[in-house]
């Protein structure tokens, strides 16, 4: 893996900034959005390289784009993409490209790398990333020639999710981050927040509102009735600081499960689809958080039973942590950049 410490200038021939293709919004959520800001950032910080996005989504997640230094290109359709003096350019889809755009890149003898893709994209590209799930092993890969890279260390994270040096200890109450997202789109936060009414015993909770929800007013109803138990947190600058606060979490499976790990935080997951479901099984395989599955199958009463034995089990939530950290997620960004770099 290359990881020398001088940072050589990013001059390629016939090439300019490196291209970023994603969606984000409501209902795809932050994560493919972030992680390549994640990409990209890295590129610029070890490489000095530039980076554009052609995105296509949500006002909010391409400010958030915007905010973080990258020029976004606002896409309707990615097959029609002409290509002209791009560096490389990464794959960040969950829809099907048409083979005329694959053709084009070719042709123009672009560089193609893809991120987590499960569709028939992955097979056109140059270079593959993926975590450790299992849907990756049934996946065919008999017309693919270019390489895959797989493990816990390929999960690009923004470098502000590391390991605390000095690990905060366990607070006499302790404190319980809710964080459902930037959408929440099935309301998963107000079902946690109505279950943790039945949780015995002492607790703080503190919840994270992303740009993207709709149900505020009854968010906002339910945490008066918590009283000051329950903290709502706004406009969060920097969320692996609330992260590396909390004793323990409870999420909607996305990139924010592998940020919690790459802090050491022990999380409790929900998950929005099957294959979301899937996906988390292999942190909960690992030992590094609790997968409660698919949110529609878990009862109001079940869930309350699993929030309390998960926040009262202290021994429990010291060996969730001590296996996610284990697990050395955090460098994924650097370690993508640089095999991009050394593939270009």
């Amino acid at each position: 893996m290359p990881n020398g410490s001088t940072k050589p200038s990013c001059v390629m021939k016939n090439s300019g900034p490196f291209l970023f293709l994603c969606e984000a919004g409501p209902q795809t959520g932050f994560g493919h959005a972030g992680r390549c800001m994640a990409i990209a950032a890295a590129l610029r910080e070890k490489f000095g390289c530039d980076s554009v996005f052609g995105f296509r989504g949500a006002l909010e997640a391409e400010n958030k784009i915007k905010a973080a230094g990258f020029k976004t290109i606002p896409v309707s359709d990615f097959d029609l993409w002409k290509f002209s003096n791009e560096g490389a350019v990464v794959l960040d889809l969950r829809i099907n490209l048409a083979q005329s755009f694959f053709s084009r890149a070719k042709t123009a003898g672009k560089l193609l790398v893809s991120i987590d893709d499960p569709t028939p994209n992955r097979l056109h590209t140059d270079l593959a990333f993926y975590p450790p799930v299992p849907q990756f092993r049934e996946l065919k890969w008999d017309e693919f020639s270019g390489t895959i890279h797989r493990g816990w260390e390929f999960i690009p994270l923004r470098k502000e999710f590391r390991l605390p040096k000095n690990p905060q200890p366990i607070h006499s109450i302790p404190k319980i981050l809710i964080t459902m997202g930037g959408s929440d789109p099935h309301g998963l936060t107000l079902k946690i927040l109505q279950a943790l009414k039945s949780v015995d015993g002492e607790w703080q909770a503190e919840v994270v509102i992303g740009p993207m929800f709709n149900n505020l007013d009854k968010i906002d109803q339910i945490t008066v009735e918590h009283g000051k138990k329950v903290k709502l947190l706004h406009d969060i600058k920097d969320m692996s600081l609330p992260m590396q606060q909390a004793d323990a979490a409870i999420a909607s499976f996305g990139m924010t499960a592998y940020e919690l790990a790459a802090c050491g935080v022990p999380q409790m997951l929900l998950c929005l689809s099957e294959d979301h479901t899937r996906s988390a099984s292999a942190l909960h395989a690992s030992g590094a958080a609790v997968s409660l599955g698919k949110y529609d199958r878990i009862s109001d009463r079940k869930l309350a039973l699993e929030l309390q034995n998960f926040i009262s089990d202290q021994n429990s939530l010291k060996s969730i942590a001590a296996k996610a950290a284990g697990l050395g997620i955090g460098q994924g960004a650097t370690n993508i950049a640089s095999l991009i770099m050394k593939a270009i």
